[in-house]
């Protein structure tokens, strides 16, 4: 509706508000991609800005929750509110309990029982439960309201954080409001200045037009519109100018040819009338009209059409009236009777076309009359004539043709196209056509015949052909003729008719066909020999079967006497007395088995029947019909061997064998079955299970079976075999297998059963070593679980009441430096330094050690990992060592990702490095190689130096904690670091290995999953 509403408004209308509506729409679609834009260079600054901030305190939490200090931590989360816009901070332990927040009344509550009551802080619960690849996540939620951060710590730990966009957008959105409000009057502006240059340039000139137009239409046939420019305007105004010329000069020439038609409807030879379509009254006839019907002018005016025709004739007519309001038509003709004035009918061609223009509504049609009555009578005449003579060719199915050789043309009969399945509403075919209605293999001779016959060269021969298949029924023709001539003996013309001998030629040709179907029967028969015998047994046919069955040629066999053929040593006379008995009792016998003997020697068996033919004369003909059967007889004596053999197997397996009906009866079993049920298979066959076992058991044993045929597959099945007392006699292991005939229908179930009485007891007795067992290991487990725990707490108390006299040596010892330095010799500073430098080893090893014993205890949280990015952060903090070592790095690890855990990747790293450098500093310079290769699966990563190398034979030694190679005056170390280095590649599930010759240097391998 608002569509109509819209393109009912005038243009100069229209197009501003379009206009408008487009700008406010541009406006709108600026705007949101505007805001769009900000909201992403907000969340990108913000996620940033909470990236750094967050990265600098994680080392510091990562350092307090190793040492327990729990207010630090607290001070840590709490000093996070300085960050602009956030507005939550939780560290959760494992099990969701918060330790620190920026309000202190949410430490030591859950973090589910918070969010509960906030609801800016609810989908934080969601992100705690969430797994990720990185110890530091930041996401926007999903209302783009604020920002995520999940950072991973240790020991478990989780720092949540939201930051508030909100603040940020809005303040974005206020500062740039300018541009927006700028760029929003540039567009409304631009489409004000293009709707006011369109109505002054467009539409005013365009109105003009329009009054142009409506008064030509209101019939001002003179009026111009005169437009200057050459703009489509200016076009359209000099076309309606030319159009208008061009009308008035039609209407002129319309007016001079009324005259002119008027003229000629009055005096047509033919009477025409216009008749109202609606009302179905003449409105205007011609002259001959009232010479036609014998009315006046004035008394067919306003007359009903109908009343002029014959009753019998006004239904067809209205019918056809009725197609032409519809449009179906758009004109129609038909022969029709008119009533005289006088009383007389007059037969007519009514010619009938419609005034309307397509498509609209019917008004005004022509009636053309024109009198046909004489025609119509000799047409009568003629047609009665034709009629009789259809019927006497159809009868007769003869057909009449004309050739006149001068003018290469003829005349055919109806029943002339009927033969050759073409329309008699057509003409006479030319030759090509004709010859393309004949059988292919007649074409060359019909082809020949009709050259002489248009040569007039002699008298036509009459033969029999064929019409063509492939156009419809096949007709066999024969055809008779004869020549017509002049006084001089010219020939005019070829006349003949054609005989439809189908019938004949089909039933001649069956007969034929029919023999040569019985003959090549008795030939084709591949495995039916066939023999025609005399009184005498004397051959008298041998099909090629024959042949093959016996060895006797065709020449050989016939006249030859059939016993000698094909007899056997212990029949001699055999078929001569078949013969004899078949003559004397005039019925035929078999078929029966006979054993015959072959050309070559060679007995076979064949099943044969004998019966009596008439033959000439009266003389019967005596048919032998023989099959091969030598083949069935060899393969049943081959299944009775195999029957025999099966059946000796069957009866000699220990396992127990029984086949059972569909129905659940026993049909056969084997020795095995027999004795464990203390029975026979005779007494066994026909009953079922409800027979021998317990009604319960009887119903297991059937529902296996049922399983086994519904599956339609082998069911293995174990099923105890029950005592009389219902007590276990034993356990069997069964298989039921559904057996099926060669047509795929069930015909019974074979089951075989092994006896697995003592496999089962076996069994019990392994399951019960089984639970004991592991009843063993729980207990060991759970014992060094406590054993670790109770190590944990002692590598603890240990390291901290070492820690404490460490620091009271290094104290005291500074104390004796500075204080009393001056009187302690050159001995007593050496003995001094010895102790300050003990104490620094101890403490160093006690370092690696908690750091081993933390590499034992700490959870490994596997990511995808950057090796260069992590080997890069080393190398930056080991920058003064690199330097001061004067040591060079070549290569560098490509960005390749592994799967592990970060700080143990940084960890090996950080203490291959250091060791590369502590050992190559001897080296002039040292030099530090690294690369990393990978197949898809594992990626190998290897740190090569050129300093003093090991021998080969200590490999393993080196890896293992306090193993050293070297005095500590040579080389200082703890023996922790490769140790370490080894414990954590087997943390993260890959290994090191290292290679070694002494005084080349060493090369450390390092193997990631990728």
């Amino acid at each position: 509706m608002s569509t109509r509403v819209l393109l009912a408004l005038p243009a100069r209308t229209l197009v501003p508000l379009l206009l408008t509506v487009g700008a406010l729409i541009l406006v709108s679609a600026d705007y949101s991609l505007q805001v769009r834009d900000y909201r992403r260079l907000v969340e990108d600054t913000e996620k940033l800005s909470l990236t750094e901030h967050l990265g600098a305190v994680q080392h510091a939490l990562d350092q307090q929750i190793d040492q327990g200090n729990l207010l630090s931590l607290r001070r840590i989360v709490a000093e996070l509110a300085l960050h602009p816009h956030l507005t939550h901070a939780y560290l959760i332990r494992p099990g969701g309990r918060i330790v620190g927040a920026l309000s202190r009344a949410d430490s030591d509550q859950r973090l589910s029982d918070v969010v509960a009551s906030d609801a800016q802080a609810a989908n934080l619960l969601e992100e705690a439960n969430r797994s990720f690849e990185r110890s530091l996540n930041i996401a926007v939620d999903r209302r783009r309201e604020a920002l995520v951060g999940v950072m991973s710590l240790s020991a478990g730990r989780m720092l949540l954080v939201r930051s508030d966009l909100t603040l940020p957008l809005a303040q974005r959105l206020h500062d740039e409001r300018t541009v927006l409000w700028r760029n929003a009057g540039v567009i409304l502006l631009s489409a004000l200045a293009l709707s006011l240059f369109l109505h002054l340039a467009w539409f005013r000139r365009a109105a003009r037009v329009t009054a142009a137009v409506r008064a030509l239409g209101e019939g001002n046939l003179g009026v111009r519109v005169n437009l200057r420019g050459h703009d489509e305007l200016a076009e359209i105004g000099a076309a309606f100018n030319d159009m208008a010329r061009r009308l008035q000069a039609q209407h002129d020439v319309l007016r001079a040819n009324d005259v002119r038609f008027r003229a000629m409807f009055d005096h047509a030879s033919v009477g025409v009338a216009r008749v109202d379509t609606l009302r179905g009254v003449i409105v205007e006839p011609n002259r001959k009209c009232g010479g036609i019907t014998g009315y006046s002018d004035a008394e067919m005016r306003g007359r009903e059409f109908v009343t002029l025709l014959h009753p019998d004739d006004v239904a067809a007519h209205v019918r056809q009236l009725e197609t032409l309001r519809r449009g179906d038509v758009r004109e129609f003709s038909m022969e029709t009777r008119v009533l005289h004035k006088d009383g007389r009918v007059v037969w007519t061609m009514l010619s009938v076309s419609p005034v309307w223009p397509v498509g609209e509504a019917p008004d005004f049609h022509l009636v053309v009359i024109q009198d046909i009555t004489a025609r119509h009578e000799a047409e009568h005449s003629l047609e009665l004539e034709r009629n009789r003579l259809l019927a006497a060719e159809r009868i007769g199915r003869l057909g009449s043709w004309e050739f006149y050789p001068a003018l290469g043309r003829g005349w055919w009969s109806a029943q002339m196209f009927e033969f050759f399945g073409l329309d008699p509403a057509g003409s006479v075919p030319d030759p090509k056509t004709y010859i393309g209605c004949i059988h292919p293999d007649d074409r060359s001779r019909v082809r020949d015949l009709m050259a002489r016959m248009s040569e007039a060269r002699l008298e036509p021969e009459s033969g029999i052909y064929r019409t063509d298949p492939v156009r419809g029924p096949m007709r066999y023709l024969q055809p008779s003729m004869q020549t017509v001539h002049d006084a001089s003996g010219r020939l005019l013309k070829y006349t003949g008719t054609v005989l439809d001998v189908t019938n004949v030629a089909e039933a001649e040709r069956a007969l034929r066909a029919s023999e040569e179907r019985l003959r090549a029967t008795l030939e084709q028969a591949p495995n039916v020999a066939v023999q025609w015998c005399d009184r005498n047994a004397r051959v008298l046919y041998w099909n090629r079967a024959s042949m093959q069955l016996y060895g006797w040629s065709v020449d050989e066999a016939i006249g030859r006497d059939i016993d000698r053929l094909m007899q056997a040593s212990e029949t001699p006379t055999l078929f001569s007395g078949l013969i004899a008995d078949t003559a004397n009792s005039g019925r035929g016998s078999g078929p029966v088995e006979y054993r015959i003997r072959h050309r070559n020697g060679e007995h076979r068996y064949v099943e044969a029947s004998v019966f009596s033919i008439p033959g000439d004369e009266g003389r019967p003909i005596f048919v032998f019909m023989a099959v091969d059967v030598t083949a069935r007889r060899t393969a049943e004596r081959t299944v009775e061997e195999e029957r025999t053999h099966l059946r000796t197997l069957f009866a000699a397996l220990p396992d127990m064998v029984w086949l059972k009906s569909p129905d659940g009866r026993f049909l056969s079993c084997n020795g095995s079955v027999e004795r464990a049920l203390g029975t026979r298979e005779a007494d066994m066959m026909g009953k079922t299970d409800y027979d021998y076992f317990p009604r319960e058991q009887a119903d297991v044993y059937r529902e296996h079976d049922a399983q086994a045929v519904r599956e339609n597959r082998s069911v293995v099945v174990e099923e105890p075999l029950l005592r009389a007392d219902g007590s276990v006699r034993m356990v069997l292991q069964s298989i039921k297998t559904p057996v099926r005939n060669a047509a795929g229908e069930i015909i019974g179930v074979l089951g075989i059963a092994r006896d697995i009485t003592e496999l089962r007891a076996a069994q019990d007795s392994m399951r019960s070593l089984n639970n004991e067992l592991e009843q063993r290991v729980a207990e060991r487990t759970e014992a060094l679980s406590s054993a670790m725990k109770e190590l944990e707490s002692f590598s603890y108390a240990v390291s901290h009441d070492l820690k404490a006299p460490l620091r009271g040596i290094d104290g005291y010892s500074r104390i004796l430096i500075e204080d009393y330095g001056s009187v302690l010799d050159e001995t007593g500073h050496r003995f001094l330094a010895n102790i300050r430098n003990g104490a620094t080893q101890m403490h160093a090893l006690i370092e690696d050690l908690l750091a081993y014993s933390r590499m034992e205890r700490r959870s490994v949280e596997a990511s995808r990992v950057n090796l260069d990015e992590v080997m890069a952060g080393v190398c930056a903090r080991r920058a003064d060592e690199i330097a001061a070592a004067g040591a060079r790095l070549v290569g560098a690890f490509p960005s390749v990702t592994v799967k592990a855990d970060r700080q143990g990747v940084e960890l090996v790293l950080r203490n291959l490095l250091d060791n590369a450098l502590k050992f190559s500093r001897e080296s002039n310079p040292p030099v530090i190689t690294l690369e990393a290769h990978g197949d898809g699966q594992q990626i190998v990563v290897s740190i090569r130096d050129n300093g003093i190398g090991f021998d080969m034979k200590y490999h393993e030694r080196i890896f293992e904690i306090f193993q050293r190679l070297h005095r500590n005056e040579e080389f200082s170390g703890t023996g922790v670091g490769l140790a370490l280095v080894r414990k954590a590649m087997q943390r993260m599930g890959g290994r090191v290995w290292a290679e070694s010759a002494s005084g080349q240097g060493a090369c450390f391998y390092l193997e990631f999953p990728a």
